[in-house]
């Protein structure tokens, strides 16, 4: 996706049954979710990327207790660095403060433009972050629960991010047919994105996405990884998305495992054919 314009520039699919999931699909999109959960807790002023967010190896919430990968901590990290080691517990811990069951929701939706009926010009599916209590809440916070994504809405998200203003994502081009395309409820406050943009690009520097972004030509790039847990699935899914210059892109690999393994390569290539 062009995050300058949201014109959707390449879309890939690897599916003996045709299916067009980069677009279509519904499934958990893990760590990647963070990004809309960054903004939404720094739009409420609960977080700062320069100022101490507990990362701790684990975190309760509605009676489920929530790990970080291997059980990892970081005493006195920032928010910046718990978002570029994908800290689960530091998204998790300002739950309390949020005080609006709706927030994550009312960020995806009024912010990011997640289901806002997207008009494609293709069938493809919006995405969902839908209000969720307690114990699901807390998982929609890090990507798990209800929510449900695919590549493109996550593409759409880091585009977003990048530039601060939604702007639906289109294949074809609706001066074709007339018809109206999604607008977001509000732009991004100017300090939200800057401080987004500026943990993303230290994911790609010298945290979780370092190695994949490595390959990726160019200063100005950043990234964020995600794994998902899926049920009756041996392996988490793989997810990762990026930016470098003007294309933001987003990758999925089934049972993949980490994002940074299979789908990372995936967006890297993207990235600089880009």
């Amino acid at each position: 996706v062009q995050p300058s314009s949201g014109h959707v520039l390449a879309v890939a699919n690897h599916r003996k049954d045709g299916f067009n999931a980069a677009m279509r699909g519904a499934r958990a999109p893990g760590s990647t979710m963070k990004i809309v959960t960054a903004a939404m807790l720094i739009d409420r002023g609960l977080v700062s990327a320069d100022k101490p967010a507990e990362c701790t190896k684990d975190a309760v919430w509605g009676g489920r207790t929530f790990h970080n990968l291997k059980n990892f901590e970081a005493p006195g990290a920032t928010f910046a660095t718990s978002f570029a080691r994908s800290c689960n517990t530091a998204f998790i811990k300002p739950i309390d403060g949020v005080r609006d069951d709706a927030a994550l929701s009312k960020e995806a939706t009024q912010v990011f433009g997640i289901d806002l009926d997207w008009k494609t010009g293709i069938k493809s599916v919006d995405g969902k972050v839908p209000t969720a209590t307690g114990a699901e809440e807390a998982a929609g916070y890090i990507g798990q629960g209800q929510i449900t994504m695919n590549p493109l809405n996550v593409a759409s998200i880091t585009a977003t991010a990048r530039t601060g203003v939604f702007r639906q994502p289109v294949l074809v081009s609706p001066d074709l047919d007339g018809r109206t395309i999604a607008t977001a409820q509000r732009r991004m406050k100017p300090a939200v994105q800057q401080q987004l943009v500026s943990m993303m690009r230290l994911t790609a520097s010298s945290g979780t996405a370092q190695q994949t972004m490595a390959a990726v030509g160019g200063s100005d790039k950043g990234a964020k990884t995600g794994s998902a847990e899926v049920d009756g699935s041996g392996s988490p899914d793989s997810w990762f998305t990026g930016f470098s210059g003007d294309v933001a892109a987003a990758a999925m690999v089934e049972g993949g495992g980490h994002g940074a393994d299979a789908a990372g390569p995936i967006v890297a290539t993207v990235l600089n054919a880009g």
